[in-house]
């Protein structure tokens, strides 16, 4: 009989030992995929792409309006290049003015004056550039003058 006794307590021993190694990987699996998910993607360095001065004719139709900026673009990843344009004010590109006009002029003031209308504006402006970059990808707008009247 304590030979019996004995190789239960072997038995009991190895299976304690297998679910304690067990347990362990499975945590330390647990912890990987919960760390991965937890970690920041890694920021690409940006540029700044001064565009310029920028005149435009507001979209009312009621009066005549119009907007004066300034705007610099915060550019993730490569260096700021549309498709297909060369290099013009600032070093920005002419495709990329272009999309920032039409953005621009199709605003009325009273869309501008609300609340978000500057927040708005930079997004749709964002979208637009983003259309028109063959490398990187425009993350931000700044307005370093913004006059409306």
């Amino acid at each position: 009989m304590k030979n019996n006794s004995g190789q239960s307590k072997t038995i009991m021993i190895v299976a304690v030992g297998v679910v304690v190694i067990l347990a362990g990987m499975g945590f330390m699996m647990f912890k990987s995929k919960g760390s991965a998910k937890n970690a920041k993607p890694e920021k690409l360095p940006t540029a700044e792409m001064a565009l310029g001065d920028f005149v435009v004719n507001l979209a009312d139709t009621d009066q005549v309006r119009y907007l004066k900026t300034t705007i610099v673009l915060e550019v993730e990843g490569g260096a700021p290049a549309a498709k297909g344009g060369e290099g013009g004010e600032g070093g920005a590109d002419v495709r990329i003015r272009d999309a920032v006009i039409q953005v621009l002029s199709s605003k009325t003031f009273a869309q501008l004056s609300e609340p978000d209308g500057k927040e708005k504006l930079k997004k749709d402006i964002i979208t637009a550039v983003n259309e028109r970059l063959e490398e990187g990808k425009a993350v931000e707008v700044f307005f370093n003058e913004f006059a409306m009247q």
